[in-house]
């Protein structure tokens, strides 16, 4: 079975434990209103179907030793549901620079590029912590909530894609610390702000290089 195939397996299962959880979810919702309920939320009430579902994995062809972004969240737009598309893959082949998180990611690949002897810059993957997506500004306390709900599948892609480093770009700095306990010595990590940040792109590279020192000396 290819990666690709078993990513694909891998998502069929969590999206059924995503609506099971939204079954739950109800529930506790009902209990709620009788002071009953103890539920801690991994979806943004009334805004995001608790079906929702954003794809994501390799941008090129698969292959091990990708460098992986890991970011929170896929912004749905104002939209209840996603629209079942790998988004980050159609706008990055397509180099749509105009817009921040492709613009930043190509530049941080093309650094690594030339700190990483074979590495090259179609070698990349992607993913979001919080398959279900969200409105622009992250709830860092239902990412965390979601992180933990899903963790084993979060680290299951991660196992399946086995990148050779993995830059980390969710914000939520317990997330970090959690998954670099989960994951392979091997993989090199990079935390970095998230790519949409109210930074210049200048400032926002220079960081990149500065994070990266002790590892590339």
């Amino acid at each position: 079975m290819s990666k690709v195939e078993k990513l694909e397996e891998l998502f069929e299962e969590w999206k059924e434990k995503q609506k099971q959880e939204g079954k739950k979810l109800e529930k506790e919702k009902k209990k709620e209103k009788k002071g009953e309920g103890n539920n801690k939320n991994t979806i943004q009430i009334l805004k995001v179907n608790n079906e929702s579902f954003t794809y994501d994995g390799f941008v090129f062809e698969e292959k091990e030793g990708t460098v992986l972004y890991i970011l929170c969240e896929s912004n749905l737009r104002l939209n209840a549901k996603a629209n079942d598309e790998f988004w980050f893959k159609g706008v990055y082949k397509t180099k749509n620079n105009v817009l921040n998180i492709p613009r930043r990611i190509e530049k941080m690949q093309k650094y690594l590029c030339e700190k990483i002897p074979g590495l090259k810059d179609t070698d990349i993957s992607y993913m979001n912590i919080n398959k279900r997506g969200g409105f622009g500004n992250c709830d860092l306390e239902i990412l965390e909530n979601y992180y933990n709900e899903y963790k084993d599948d979060i680290c299951k892609e991660i196992e399946i894609i086995k990148p050779k480093v993995i830059v980390y770009c969710a914000r939520s700095e317990e997330i970090y610390k959690d998954l670099i306990g989960n994951i392979s010595n091997e993989i090199i990590k990079i935390k970095m702000w998230h790519p949409s940040c109210r930074r210049g792109d200048k400032a926002y590279i220079e960081k990149f290089k500065k994070r990266c020192e002790s590892i590339f000396l």
